[in-house]
């Protein structure tokens, strides 16, 4: 099923038309018409959009796991094209030197940029917001579960991760997608009782939460595993003042 077969699908299960359908994404009706017939596709902001607004499963749009081996081919291939293109986003031809395939073979899986964009986002988020989501569920320290659980996930994808923080044309897309599924998830796990100051306070961790991985995963040879746990434990527990580690 394609994506604008899905979209449509996913607009008549809510039972919307595309005018409402388009208001909920405060864009214009003809766009949704659009994809609903193939002749336009969203953005990976967009489709990553939809699924926070719909509340659907990051692979929504993905018809299958990524298991042949060609699609492994050309994921590998983008990652590795990126590596080696800093500030412009590659080409197809790009992936097409790299993984030896023809462009018709590649756009037979992944007709768009977007739709690579996706897929890359998607790989590197599998098993690591589960594994968050199943320990926030019996722990309701999200400091110990971010350095314990979250942080050895992040580091065994640090070199998918180094370049998602990296690259300008990937990065802000990726900063997107982190905060907002992160922050719903911990924000979920806050008791329902607790009082506006303390939901501002879980934000606030969030965010600082997301710079140090910024930073970390930025770094042209991120530290050790170790070395980071360290260190936020460090910081965790001293005042702002005295953060010289």
């Amino acid at each position: 099923m394609s994506i604008g077969e899905k979209i449509k699908q996913l607009r008549k299960t809510n039972e919307l038309t595309q005018q409402e359908f388009a208001e909920k994404l405060y864009i214009s009706f003809q766009s949704v018409s659009n994809w609903e017939r193939g002749v336009a596709h969203p953005t990976t902001e967009m489709m990553l959009h939809i699924i926070e607004k719909f509340q659907l499963p990051m692979a929504f749009f993905i018809d299958e796991p990524f298991d042949s081996k060609e699609e492994k081919l050309i994921l590998s291939s983008f990652v590795k094209s990126m590596y080696h293109s800093r500030d412009e986003a590659p080409s197809l031809e790009n992936i097409q030197a790299l993984s030896g395939l023809s462009a018709e073979q590649i756009t037979s899986y992944f007709p768009s940029y977007d739709d690579l964009v996706y897929a890359i986002i998607h790989q590197v988020d599998q098993n690591i917001k589960m594994r968050v989501a199943d320990r926030l569920a019996t722990n309701d320290d999200v400091m110990a579960v971010f350095i314990d659980d979250m942080a050895p996930l992040l580091y065994s994808k640090k070199n998918e991760l180094h370049i998602l923080y990296t690259r300008p044309y990937i990065k802000g897309v990726w900063m997107q997608f982190i905060k907002s599924k992160y922050k719903s998830i911990l924000l979920q796990h806050t008791s329902n009782e607790s009082s506006y100051n303390d939901n501002l306070a879980t934000e606030y961790l969030i965010e600082t939460l997301m710079g140090f991985i910024s930073v970390w995963m930025s770094q042209t040879e991120p530290e050790s595993l170790e070395q980071f746990q360290n260190r936020i434990k460090y910081l965790a527990n001293n005042n702002l003042s005295s953060w010289q580690y």
